[in-house]
C-alpha cells in the first residue's frame, strides 16, 4: 500500500511540474497614454481607491499579479479572468470608449456593483480588500450614476 501511495504521489508531482512549462496566456500590461480613466474622469478619491482595489486588477491595464498566477494550474483561471474582465470593461482604455458605450458600462458598473455580482466572490477569497461594505457599493452606484449623467449632458 504504502509502494502505491509513493508512485502515485511521484506521478501526481511529475504532474504538476509539467504543467508548469505551459504557457498560461497571462495577459500584459499595455497602457496606454491619455486613455485611463484616472486620466480622462474626475474620479472622488475615496471611490479611486475602492475601484483600485476591487476591479483594476481585472478591468484595467495595471494588474498586478500575485505569486500565485505564475503557479499551474492557477495561472490559467487567472489569464482567463482578465481576459473576460478585459473584454466587458478596461478602465485603461476608457478614452476608446465611445459616449454609448461608457454609458452602457456605468450602468453595468451600477447594477453589477450594487447587486453584489462584483467583485467576484473567488477573487474577494484571496484579496480582502476588494470585500466591499454596502456603503462601499452604494458609493461606487452613486459615482457610476453621477459619471453617467455627466456623460449624458456633455
Amino acid at each position: 500500500m504504502k509502494k502505491i501511495i509513493k508512485i502515485l504521489l511521484i506521478f501526481f508531482l511529475g504532474i504538476f511540474v509539467i504543467i508548469q512549462f505551459i504557457p498560461s496566456g497571462r495577459p500584459g500590461n499595455e497602457p496606454v497614454a491619455g486613455q485611463d480613466i484616472f486620466e480622462i474622469a474626475s474620479i472622488p478619491d475615496d471611490v479611486g481607491v475602492l475601484l483600485k482595489n476591487a476591479c483594476f486588477d481585472c478591468h484595467s491595464q495595471s494588474v498586478k499579479y500575485p505569486w500565485y498566477s505564475y503557479v499551474a494550474p492557477v495561472s490559467w483561471l487567472v489569464a482567463r479572468d482578465v481576459k473576460f474582465g478585459r473584454e466587458n470593461l478596461d478602465f485603461g482604455k476608457w478614452g476608446e470608449l465611445s459616449k454609448r458605450d461608457k454609458m452602457k458600462i456605468l450602468g453595468e458598473i451600477s447594477d453589477e456593483v450594487g447587486d453584489g455580482f462584483m467583485p467576484m466572490q473567488i477573487y474577494i477569497t484571496m484579496h480582502s480588500e476588494a470585500n466591499l461594505s454596502d456603503e462601499e457599493r452604494e458609493l461606487i452606484v452613486n459615482w457610476a450614476e453621477e459619471l453617467a449623467e455627466k456623460i449624458f449632458e456633455e
